[in-house]
């Protein structure tokens, strides 16, 4: 394959092309007439500016030109990911919470609305151990994620292995839903009898930036 010419890199960014002087030079004619162009001297020079001598850019150059704009773009993209974009979306969570006694059994109900739509990819509950909770249900809208039986919900912490489900994309006027059980099982390594413990179940994924009205 031959090497692109300098004005075939031009057309592929005609603006960067404009600011480097390699297209529209002073009385070109491009089959529009817009009336006498007024002249002010000698049309502008932009090689020396851009290190590229009295000659008009070359391939080479015009190719350093453009791969440095995308990769400016590509790192701009680390700040600001959505730019360009009318849909802002962003990884987010939405957390679910019920306050427990250690050793005292329970039946787990867990519900809440997120305040966005979000997309959950991955959820996670803080189960300390196995054996600790078992969840029976997981509920978004009318969609059911635990299909029979039920989960230990250590299954499900944050160290997980293979732990993604195809959770369906929630909205604020989705209620969801988890049920469960605790039994009463005191997890070894620092915990205290009838103390309380927040047992948590987050759902982790692509969300919309603002609330949804």
């Amino acid at each position: 394959m031959r090497n692109p010419t300098s004005r075939v890199l031009a057309m592929r960014d005609p603006a960067a092309a404009v600011l480097l002087g390699a297209l529209a030079a002073p009385g070109s004619d491009f089959g529009v007439s817009f009336g006498n162009i007024p002249q002010f001297g000698n049309a502008p020079q932009f090689g020396n500016d851009y290190g590229f001598g009295d000659d008009a850019p070359t391939a080479e150059n015009m190719a350093k030109a453009w791969q440095e704009k995308q990769l400016t773009k590509k790192r701009e993209m680390l700040l600001t990911p959505n730019a360009g974009s009318a849909a802002k979306i962003q990884r987010y969570t939405f957390g679910l919470s019920q306050t427990i006694t250690l050793e005292t059994a329970v039946v787990l109900a867990l519900s809440g609305n997120p305040q966005v739509y979000i997309r959950p990819q991955r959820v996670t509950t803080n189960a300390p151990c196995a054996a600790f909770a078992r969840l029976t249900s997981m509920q978004v809208g009318n969609v059911g994620v635990i299909v029979g039986g039920g989960i230990d919900a250590f299954d499900l912490a944050a160290q997980a292995q293979d732990a993604h489900l195809d959770v369906p994309t929630i909205g604020p006027q989705n209620q969801v839903q988890v049920g469960g059980n605790y039994d009463g099982l005191l997890p070894s390594g620092g915990y205290v009898t009838a103390t309380a413990f927040r047992f948590i179940t987050s759902f982790k994924g692509p969300a919309s930036m603002t609330p949804s009205v």
